[in-house]
Order: C-alpha cells, then structure tokens, then sequence
C-alpha cells in the first residue's frame, strides 16, 4: 500500500495575490504534486498551502516554495498578527495513510539538511523531530520572533539545528519537522476588544495541557477580533470541547462565539466527532456514513483524512 505524506509549509506573505497566483502555478506544474489547499490569510499576512506526493515531489515544491519565497519576502518589511520568524516560516511533514510519524520524521530531517545546505539559512526541528526537549513547542522556537531572534541566536541554547548560526535579516529563519494532523479554525467573537480576546485565548491554552494555540486577532474589514486555534492533538483534546472552552472563558468578559471558521483542511473525524456531541448522537459507526458505507462496498480509497 502506497504511503501518503503531506507538506503543509506557512509562508509570511498573505496580502500578494500575484506572487501567491504564480507561486501554486508553478507547483502545479510538479509532476506527482497533488495540492490540497491554499489557505490565505490577509490578517496575518500569512498563507498556508498544503500538498502531498511521492518524496521527490515534495522535495521539488519544497525546493520551489524556499526559492521563491525567500527572494519575494524580505522580513525586514513584513508584518502580521500571527507569530512568525521567516519568509518560509514553517514547513510540517505529517503522515496521512499507511505512513508513520517516523516515515515523516525521516524524510523532515533529510529535507531540513538539504534547505539548510542550498539555501544558507538557520533551520530550527520542531515537533516530532526536535533534539531538544524545549523545542518541541513551536511557539517556544516562535517566541521573540522575527524582530528578536537575532539577539535569541547568541545564546547556545538557541543555535540553529542545521545552517549557520548567523541570521539573515532579509529572511530569518525557517521551522522544519514532523507532526500529527492539526486542527485550525478561527473563533469570531461577538467584541472588537482584542485585550479580552488575548485574555480568552491565554486562559483557553494554558488549560489544553499544551494542546492548543489561540491567538487573538483584530478583522479590520467587519470591525471585529477572532481567535486564530490550532489544537495540536484532537483526539486528546477534541474541537468541540475546545469551542466549548472559548464560550465558557469568554462569559466572563461578557463574550460569546458569534462563529467559526476552518482554516485550510480538517480529518473529518474531528467534523464527526463535533457531530456527535452537538447532535447528542450514540453509538455512531462508519458504516451509518454514506461514503464510508460505499467505500467499504466498493473497496476504494474513498476519504483518507486530510490536515491544515
């Protein structure tokens, strides 16, 4: 059985529309590269894209993605709401079917070495493939960003895993590593108070046992604030109980969920599971779902899950 592996890189730029046009043009163009979403978000000035292949297609779009990114975005002039140390911020391996973290793990680090190598540039393992404990969290690697990480690197606990341990003030550095499938989404909130979103969102992470990430941010178009999530483990920590966490710190700034929004792609099992608590469903099983009745009967790959 063929293993199914997706890239999901964050690249810092969310407000160009033509480079991001030409950008997955040529992607397309890669032969065996199957794209699976291109999320942007102009807010934060960020654009995630997600795509799977055999190895050397993701190795060529990797490839493309770094290239063009890097002499596109000079991080010098960029700003955003989310987070970020690099043009090419973050570039996840994460194993979808018949593939383990560990396939994922081996194909990140050999990837991270050759990015460090063609482009000189400071590449941090995260997740997964971190060698240091402390790098696990991303948003550890993240803290600081861009406008401090320079004065970060001269501490040795902050060296680079790969690359020179100079930072390159046009590019910044760049996060490589495995991971398990997220789940993304933006709360919007029924406030245009961003301290109180902050406050939400730092009381619904510091409960999640790690979990989750949400950030505030400001929607200038509707005049409102919303949480940017990513839950980092959904079996553990479940997307309806992360909503219900938001709608039960927010009550006390007088705050509700006005909706939701998935950012980029979800395994429906996270959809599913939602389901069944709002719906108060029992005793579910995949036979009850259409296409995974029919998928069963005709003995296809009908849905294999997907991430953002």
């Amino acid at each position: 059985m063929s293993q199914i592996i997706a890239c999901v890189p964050n690249i810092s730029e969310g407000l160009d529309l033509r480079f991001i046009d030409g950008l997955v043009e040529k992607l397309r163009a890669v032969e065996g590269l199957k794209i699976l979403d291109v999320a942007i978000d102009r807010e934060q000035n960020r654009t995630v894209l997600s795509f799977t292949g055999p190895r050397e297609a993701l190795f060529e779009a990797g490839f493309l993605i770094y290239e063009l990114t890097l002499k596109h975005v000079d991080m010098r002039h960029h700003r955003g709401d989310y987070p970020r140390v690099g043009a090419v911020d973050v570039f996840p391996f994460v194993p979808l079917k018949n593939a383990t973290i560990e396939d994922a793990k081996a194909l990140a680090d050999e990837f991270a070495r050759q990015i460090a190598e063609r482009f000189s540039l400071p590449v941090y393992l995260f997740a997964e493939s971190a060698r240091y404990r402390y790098r696990r969290d991303i948003q550890n690697i993240r803290q600081g960003e861009y406008e401090h990480f320079e004065e970060k690197m001269k501490d040795s606990r902050w060296l680079p895993d790969y690359g020179p341990a100079e930072f390159p003030v046009d590019t910044g550095v760049t996060i490589i590593g495995a991971r398990h499938p997220l789940v993304s989404f933006k709360a919007h909130l029924k406030t245009n108070d961003l301290e109180s979103a902050r406050a939400i969102g730092k009381a619904v992470a510091d409960t999640s046992g790690g979990h989750i990430r949400a950030i505030a941010v400001r929607d200038v178009e509707k005049s409102s604030v919303y949480l940017s999530v990513a839950i980092t483990n959904f079996q553990s920590t479940p997307l309806y109980r992360v909503i219900e966490n938001i709608r039960l710190e927010g009550r006390r700034f007088g705050v509700d969920v006005q909706s939701t929004e998935i950012t980029g792609i979800i395994p429906e099992i996270a959809l599913i599971r939602a389901a069944e608590y709002y719906l108060q469903i029992r005793n579910l099983n995949d036979e009850m779902l259409l296409e995974h009745n029919i998928q069963k009967h005709l003995e296809e790959s009908f849905v294999f899950g997907s991430v953002t």
